[in-house]
């Protein structure tokens, strides 16, 4: 699946930057990405936004688009997939001048050259952020995982979840799905998906479990409503707004860094 590539600005004055920005796909926290990096672009240069959903299939037609602008544009700023690129995007992304490459949210070993990033580090963010909520979840024995198995970066989390309950000497339970019997008064709870947010608090209803007392929930990613939900629901989670405004300060500046983006912890009545 492809987009046809939209433009931010409608004039381009003499010697301005150009910039094409490739998403896999877009989401509300893409959106914020974006929002932060044309933030501080601030007219600084030309945007365009180009969509393409990374398959083997449309490898080809990825290749021909990259060919034809890539004379177009000083700057080609990807957003890749987790599980993505396979070998034919990534013989297409290193054919890019690593001068004009920057990488969002995700470091690459296998794109060759001195390029720049702005990324997450999944692992430590995780671990750091349970560090900070560490006086909040030691009222409970147990703190369990809650993730989907098709989630791209579920093993760099889950390291990170382990690595904090070994050191406070906490019980840790990884699991992929929510059911009546995983849900347990006394025990803490990271959960990486909307879904199961939802379908942990319809369970803690059903079972008269107050949030934040019986039981303690972190939620991955905020969003607007987590403010309000059930008086208020604790979050992790990556500055997905700054993360753009990063990207664009490497591209203005011109520098070739790997800049670790802020990683977030929110917290609320649910721990």
């Amino acid at each position: 699946m492809t987009a046809q590539i939209a433009n931010s600005h409608k004039s381009l004055q003499k010697n301005e930057l150009k910039i094409l920005m490739v998403f896999s796909r877009l989401n509300d926290f893409k959106h914020e990405i974006y929002d932060g990096f044309m933030d501080e672009i601030e007219g600084k240069a030309t945007v365009d936004l180009y969509i393409h959903q990374f398959s083997t299939q449309n490898a080809f037609h990825f290749e021909k688009v990259i060919k034809e602008k890539i004379s177009q544009y000083d700057y080609f700023a990807f957003m890749l997939h987790a599980n993505c690129p396979n070998e034919d995007f990534l013989k297409i992304i290193n054919s890019i001048p690593t001068g004009k490459l920057i990488l969002l949210e995700k470091r690459n070993e296998f794109i060759r050259g001195n390029y720049a990033c702005v990324y997450q580090d999944f692992e430590q963010d995780i671990y750091e952020a349970l560090f900070k909520a560490k006086e909040s979840i030691m009222k409970y024995n147990t703190i369990n995982c809650i993730i989907q198995e098709h989630y791209a970066n579920a093993y760099f989390v889950i390291e990170g979840v382990k690595k904090f309950a070994k050191e406070n000497k906490l019980q840790c339970n990884i699991y992929s799905e929510v059911e009546e019997n995983t849900i347990r008064s006394k025990e803490a709870y990271l959960i990486l998906s909307e879904r199961y947010l939802a379908e942990t608090l319809v369970c803690c209803q059903h079972k008269k479990m107050k949030v934040g007392e019986d039981i303690g929930i972190v939620s991955y990613n905020e969003t607007p409503i987590k403010e309000i939900l059930s008086g208020g629901i604790t979050v992790v989670s990556t500055d997905h707004f700054q993360l753009g405004k990063n990207a664009a300060d490497l591209i203005l500046s011109g520098k070739k860094e790997h800049i670790r983006n802020q990683f977030l912890f929110i917290q609320r009545n649910s721990l």
